[in-house]
């Protein structure tokens, strides 16, 4: 009896039914994820043993570097993808085509709150889908911090950034809450596929184009009209000309044969650059961030009013 009873799975009820009816999926997520880990660890440690000592050594420790910096520009991409791929996910088979057959009346029929049941097809991928995000934003800081300046991944490339911190896991979360609400609301797998699909590539596409303005850019002036200054890590968004009374003006107000008439004619005095530095990548990843996941509560919470409105 006692070995009966510690045999039994730790998951129970709906959420191991749910666990065990996505398995593949949950099992494939995981294997990959592995993989990742293990080529990672491989690079780092062969990385780390190789030395400067002599010319062998130092072509051995730079194509480690390049293989370093191709894995994670890999995992920066599939990070582009994944929010899409987990909506379309949650809105087909985990829901659409549970409503579509009407396979989630057995769950029903054997006393399973509809509420409950809802709640752990939300659950178990959103589970997957935190493991999942964080493992990869760790596997790929993890490999892109020792990348030198000539195999750098700029960290204001959208791929980049997505992968560097918890907008990933935001972004992740919003596809799970997409899909089940496209899933409830369409209830045809194919369909709601494409339409959790599309509604979280519309928000990605959406949050691209209004991130770097989520954080004040700093201003900086320089007194050469002709020389365009930056640093390295510092991602531009704008510059333009800068006259003795302060006002800014494009930089095509001068592409002219004789810029340096046009420079007078406009009193120019300098240059001016609005731009985001390193430092802001936490800034800027925070209050993404929040904004995603309110997004996703908002969305969590619709899906859920639907579903009352249905079924309860």
């Amino acid at each position: 009896m006692s070995a009966l009873t510690t045999s039994r799975p730790r998951l129970r009820g709906i959420t191991w039914v749910v666990v065990h009816q996505h398995r593949r999926i949950l099992t494939t997520a995981a294997v990959l994820l592995a993989v990742a880990t293990a080529v990672t660890a491989g690079l780092r440690i062969a990385y780390g043993t190789s030395s400067y000592e002599d010319t062998g050594g130092l072509f051995t420790r730079f194509a480690y570097q390049g293989g370093l910096s191709a894995v994670a520009d890999f995992l920066a991409n599939a990070a582009l993808l994944l929010p899409l791929l987990v909506a379309a996910l949650v809105a087909g088979p985990m829901i659409g085509r549970e409503l579509e057959s009407g396979t989630y009346k057995l769950a029903w029929s054997q006393s399973v709150p509809p509420v409950r049941w809802l709640a752990a097809k939300v659950a178990v991928p959103a589970a997957a889908v935190a493991v999942t995000t964080v493992g990869l934003t760790v596997l790929f800081r993890i490999l892109s911090g020792p990348v030198s300046w000539d195999h750098r991944l700029n960290w204001h490339e959208r791929q980049v950034f997505l992968a560097s911190g918890p907008t990933l896991l935001a972004h992740g979360l919003l596809a799970v809450a997409v899909g089940a609400l496209a899933g409830l609301l369409v209830r045809r797998t194919l369909v709601a596929m494409s339409v959790a699909g599309l509604a979280t590539g519309t928000v990605m596409i959406v949050m691209s184009a209004l991130w770097t303005r989520l954080w004040a850019p700093d201003v900086a002036t320089g007194r050469d009209p002709d020389s365009v200054e930056f640093s390295a890590g510092e991602f531009v968004l704008d510059s333009g000309l800068l006259t003795a009374s302060g006002e800014r003006l494009p930089d095509s107000v001068c592409f002219t044969p004789q810029p340096t008439a046009c420079h007078a004619e406009h009193d120019v005095v300098g240059r001016w650059r609005e731009y985001h530095p390193d430092s802001h990548l936490w800034p800027l990843q925070l209050v993404e961030t929040g904004i995603v996941l309110a997004v996703a509560a908002a969305v969590a919470y619709a899906a859920f009013r639907v579903f009352r409105r249905r079924h309860a």
